[in-house]
């Protein structure tokens, strides 16, 4: 028999395909087109000589064979990943220098470069909040994580990590004063806590109350987290999110007050244009990315 490890790469397709029963998902996963996708199954079936998947036009499902092969070679392409991983936690090694966004940095970002240097124990993450991205490359920083709008737009590869969704939250005592008001928040006269700068409210009510100008009134911070703490402390109503202030939302200390939401941001990572595929760097890159990957869907 032939060596059957020479379609290995076609095995690792039909394993994505199959898990998503999709060969567009499998393709934007594996970053590769979708006839790409389309032309290893046609292998694979030629060489194993039965269909893998039925056809239903734009739709695809498992055929009988299909469903016989997939946990067989889910589990060998996890034992092979499992074995990689292993040997790069132990040999991966260097600094990396992040600048990133402040509130990002401290309130998603700082808990998942723990776990990052649990994995890697030899690879040193030095995280540096910054409003203004630092230069990267020249000795400056190996990688940015920030707001779409300040990552360079030449000399580096970009990623979207993921979007930040704003909506009205307080604190329970505050909600609480609220509803014995008929529920009903007069959006004219509402204490707002707003953090750097009003823009992210003005765009909430440009979105919602178009006729108020109420975003005009409250206390700006300097940053989100402080922003954070004035609501929990029932200062007013905040602009908040599933992924920054997701221990806050979890744990009662702040509760929804309205439906209504707003896209208020992109975050995205930036490397070098010259960074090499087996860098820290890009290994960070695309463990984040692997992260994150369910809070871009």
């Amino acid at each position: 028999m032939k060596n059957p490890l020479r379609h290995l790469n076609a095995l690792r397709v039909f394993e994505a395909a199959a898990r998503h029963c999709s060969f567009a998902k499998a393709a934007s996963e594996l970053n590769v087109s979708h006839s790409v996708v389309s032309q290893h199954i046609r292998n694979l079936e030629a060489w194993f000589g039965t269909d893998l998947f039925i056809r239903y036009g734009n739709r695809v499902e498992l055929s009988e064979d299909g469903r016989d092969l997939l946990p067989q070679i889910a589990s060998g392409l996890q034992i092979l990943t499992d074995a990689s991983e292993t040997l790069l936690r132990k040999t991966r090694s260097g600094t990396l220098v992040v600048s990133a966004e402040p509130a990002l940095a401290s309130l998603w970002l700082r808990k998942r470069i723990t776990e990052f240097c649990d994995l890697f124990p030899r690879i040193e993450v030095d995280l540096r909040p910054a409003w203004t991205p630092a230069q990267i490359g020249e000795g400056q920083a190996d990688m940015l994580i920030h707001f779409e709008t300040r990552i360079p737009r030449s000399g580096v590869t970009k990623d979207r990590l993921f979007a930040i969704d704003g909506y009205p939250a307080a604190a329970p005592d505050l909600r609480d004063s609220l509803a014995s008001r008929d529920d009903q928040i007069d959006w004219d006269r509402a204490l707002l806590i707003h953090d750097n700068g009003k823009e992210t409210w003005h765009k909430w009510y440009l979105a919602h109350e178009p006729d108020s100008a109420g975003w005009r009134s409250g206390k700006v911070h300097s940053d989100l987290s402080l922003a954070i703490d004035a609501a929990i402390d029932g200062e007013g109503i905040i602009l908040a999110d599933d992924i920054l202030c997701q221990r806050e939302i979890s744990s009662g200390q702040l509760v929804r007050l309205d439906p209504r939401s707003v896209r208020c941001v992109w975050y995205e990572i930036a490397l070098p244009r010259e960074a090499s595929r087996s860098s820290a760097s890009t290994l960070f890159k695309n463990w984040l990315l692997e992260q994150s990957q369910t809070l871009r869907e």
